[in-house]
């Protein structure tokens, strides 16, 4: 089985979200599992190289606004694993990302995969989110035989540009029904095109594959998706146990595994109490939230609202996160005012997260929507229980009053309530607590699981694959 990814960032390479991650560890998955898998991604001047040596492997030309341009496909390997890393360099469309810089790369990889110029032909090209978007159009409509699946890590980013873009790749748009249909706006929606193109399309998590169908979820393309739905499955993503083991992070104070995990946590959660100068006491509980700060998605409101009523005396909270400014202000004045029982930390530091998955009691994930959601399978592999919303996987990865908290409504007031359930748990049942810390430090998260289910995926559009 040979497959193509093509994504625009890739840890540790360039990294703005956890499609990062995704394109680092399901490849690495996968290539275990005897898939012959290999990475493209543009060049960008961001982009570093840990001090990997690039080889050059092909130049060639494209046609983009009119103009030959000139492309460099240069090859990398991942640092741990021999898994081939392309990367196209043109300084003129993908040194610094654009609005071109997503229809000049989608074109390039089309040109790449139509010539042969990797001299690899890979069965599938496994595309991922609006910046590969334009692939599945472009082989559809030139008929090149590759079969493709996109993956929807979230609708709501979609990738919506002037049609004037489209047009600079020297498509013939009159040929395709729904740039017809776009172009009534003036605009062209990348992921739409790779939704309705593409032969397979999975959000990552079953649950999010389900919410897209609706009006709530569906960011306007609900419909759409609704007509192409015996297409669209969801597979829920998984973390890098690797990176990810308490017994092994260099970051926490005191390692520990499932076997002491009870006592490690106490060792930590003090070691995490006297950094933030709060109460060094076990018998308050320490509360964390992990994020970026964007309003429209990972519940800042309801939890702010939250913070602000209950009695913080009887709590601790540990904010970290940074995004829109107005949010940063708001956290910054909590902390400001009750510094013995709120930390609000501004500046994303790897160090202090996984020093709040080790030390806190619980971690709130109070997301309005959450297509899959890493950092509750990172909390519950340092045996942290979250206290989140049941949307997207958030619902798949996170078995009520088992191993963590769940509350369906949005609303600050259900926050509250199931956040003040999991702390009289916590004060007065501590053999249940234990025994959900375990639940959750046992719960398989492993990369290898998902890769089972995109294999199978694979397997719809190629026919069977034996990966034993």
């Amino acid at each position: 089985m040979k497959v193509l990814f093509a994504v625009w960032e890739l840890a540790p390479f360039f990294q703005v979200g956890g499609l990062g991650d995704v394109a680092k560890s399901l490849p690495k998955s996968l290539h275990r599992l005897r898939v012959d898998v290999r990475v493209i991604l543009p060049f960008y001047k961001a982009l570093k190289l840990h001090k990997l040596q690039k080889k050059e492997i092909k130049k060639f030309t494209v046609i983009y606004d009119g103009k030959k341009e000139e492309v460099v496909i240069y090859q990398i390997h991942f640092l741990d694993e021999n898994i081939p890393v392309y990367i196209l360099k043109n300084e003129k469309w993908i040194d610094i990302p654009s609005r071109d810089t997503f229809a000049f790369y989608d074109l390039c990889v089309y040109e790449i995969l139509k010539n042969n110029h990797l001299s690899w032909t890979p069965e599938v090209v496994h595309c991922h989110d609006h910046h590969a978007g334009l692939i599945p159009l472009l082989i559809k409509h030139n008929n090149l035989k590759f079969k493709t699946l996109l993956t929807i890590h979230n609708l709501n980013h979609q990738g919506k540009y002037s049609i004037n873009v489209i047009k600079r790749t020297g498509l013939d748009h009159s040929k395709c029904r729904v740039i017809q249909w776009e172009a009534k706006k003036k605009q062209i929606n990348f992921l739409l095109e790779g939704i309705i193109h593409a032969d397979l399309v999975n959000a990552v998590s079953p649950t999010y594959a389900k919410e897209i169908l609706t009006e709530e979820y569906g960011c306007g393309l609900d419909e759409i998706i609704r007509n192409e739905g015996q297409k669209i499955s969801g597979i829920l993503n998984g973390i890098d146990y690797d990176s990810r083991d308490p017994a092994k992070d260099k970051n926490i104070s005191f390692n520990y595994g499932v076997d002491k995990a009870i006592e490690g946590k106490k060792l930590n959660k003090t070691f995490l109490q006297e950094k933030l100068g709060f109460t060094i006491s076990d018998e308050i509980p320490l509360i964390g939230f992990i994020g970026r700060f964007e309003s429209k998605q990972k519940g800042l409101d309801i939890m702010h609202k939250m913070i602000r009523r209950v009695n913080l005396q009887k709590f601790q909270f540990v904010i970290l996160g940074q995004g829109e400014v107005e949010w940063e202000d708001q956290f910054l004045w909590l902390a400001s005012f009750y510094k013995k029982n709120v930390s609000y930390i501004s500046v994303f530091d790897k160090r202090i997260a996984s020093q709040i998955y080790a030390g806190a009691d619980f971690l709130l994930v109070p997301s309005k929507f959450e297509p899959c959601g890493l950092i509750q399978m990172i909390a519950m592999r340092y045996g942290t229980l979250p206290i989140a919303r049941a949307t997207g996987g958030l619902k798949n990865s996170i078995d009520d009053k088992i191993n963590g908290f769940l509350f369906k409504k949005y609303s600050s007031f259900e926050l509250e309530k199931t956040m003040k359930k999991a702390v009289e748990i916590w004060k007065n049942d501590k053999k249940k607590i234990n025994e959900m810390i375990l639940n959750a430090m046992k719960k398989d998260f492993t990369w290898d699981k998902s890769a089972r289910e995109y294999i199978k995926l694979y397997n719809k559009l190629v026919g069977n694959f034996d990966n034993k």
